[in-house]
């Protein structure tokens, strides 16, 4: 299988074209756009303006959502102590938070006195959810990933909290960087290096709810279940869409670099946080099945997560390609069944840990499929162009 000669996307990715030298176009765009991504000084201002602009206006002046790990640890560190913020945080409590980070979540809640709240979703629904999702794309992911975000929006619609700040890292925001991406995500960080805007927020705000909207007709076949989820993760969109106040989705990681060892270290320090035991670089201590779904991940598309991540590190010259590989290839869990984190996965969804290899095989078809027709769309669209 080929492989990029500069990161380590292979030729199973999606959209993926390399020219006479062997680099992707992944590594050709992040190229185009690095100028303005790596320009700290330009986003801090931006970034400082924003918060000017709504600091004290309204009960809460941002919403952040702690999972325990160290990057939403830090954010909500960052924001109180060198914004100033007023903060309410919340953990979206998915169903498979860790003890070690539900114990960092209360550490960093007591320490930093912010106002915080466990959302617990209704299993009933959510179990459905996270099943189908595990059925149609092969792993479950897309429904903890969307389902946190429309929540996010939507509490912050509602309690006209005017920034939802995530602390993903820029590794995992720019993992999809291309001009031709499906992320919904991707015109929110257009909008974050931009002057603030609420028409573009509410513009990228409704593109990302009707893409979920539009997966979760096709996974969940039960109006009913469909309906309850609406109802839970959903802001009334008729007031949302006729609301001169809608919330920026907001990456924090767009105006500061990134550094896991000096995250890391700050939190231990300033806040007494536990670090987790395993050291190395992007691991997710704060999820039961992070390894059920990387292996999964890794079945299905021949290419695994992390070395998306480690790649945009790669570009970002955060990491060398020969440690990036060293990396890649210490995660047992990508060449080898992580058996306790798929007996939690399996037992949880509802999914009989004898059907895997169906639900991977089904999967790997649809991907198949998905790529062909992504592949015709642009066909189409550069012939049309």
């Amino acid at each position: 299988m080929k492989t990029c000669q500069k990161c380590l996307l292979n030729s199973a990715y999606r959209n993926i074209e390399f020219d006479k030298q062997g680099v992707c176009n992944y590594c050709r765009t992040y190229q185009n756009y690095k100028d303005k991504l790596s320009d700290f000084d330009s986003a801090q201002r931006l970034l400082k303006d924003r918060f000017n602009l709504i600091r004290g206006k309204y009960d809460y002046d941002c919403l952040v959502g702690i999972s325990g790990g160290k990057d939403s640890s830090y954010l909500a560190y960052q924001l109180k102590n060198k914004y100033g913020l007023k903060i309410l945080s919340f953990t979206f409590d998915n169903g498979f938070l860790t003890d070690y980070a539900k114990k960092n979540i209360e550490i960093v809640v007591k320490k930093l006195n912010v106002d915080h709240f466990f959302h617990k979703t209704d299993w009933n629904i959510h179990r459905d959810f996270y099943r189908q999702a595990v059925l149609h794309f092969g792993y479950p992911c897309p429904a903890c990933a969307y389902s946190s975000y429309a929540f996010m929006n939507k509490l912050a619609f509602e309690k006209k909290i005017p920034f939802c700040v995530h602390g993903r890292s820029r590794a995992q925001m720019f993992k999809e960087l291309l001009n031709k991406s499906i992320d919904p995500f991707l015109p929110f960080i257009k909008n974050n290096l931009s002057a603030y805007s609420v028409e573009r927020n509410k513009e990228a705000s409704l593109k990302a709810l009707s893409r979920l909207e539009y997966l979760l007709k096709k996974i969940i076949k039960d109006d009913s279940l469909r309906r309850a989820f609406y109802n839970d993760f959903y802001p009334d969109i008729e007031e949302y869409k006729k609301s001169d106040f809608v919330p920026e989705f907001l990456g924090y990681f767009l105006y500061e670099k990134y550094d896991e060892e000096k995250i890391m270290d700050v939190l231990e320090k300033d806040l007494s946080w536990v670090k987790p035991d395993d050291s190395r670089i992007l691991t997710h201590s704060d999820c039961l099945v992070h390894d059920a779904a990387m292996y999964l991940y890794n079945q299905v598309f021949g290419y695994s997560l992390l070395s998306l991540e480690l790649s945009v590190m790669i570009r970002e010259g955060a990491i060398t390609r020969e440690n990036a590989e060293k990396r890649l290839n210490s995660e047992r869990c990508l060449f080898q069944v992580p058996s306790e984190s798929m007996e939690i996965m399996c037992q949880r969804c509802g999914i009989k840990k004898d059907n895997i290899n169906k639900i991977v095989s089904r999967a790997k078809m649809q991907y198949k499929i998905m790529k062909l027709s992504l592949k015709f769309r642009n066909i189409f669209a550069d012939h049309k162009v």
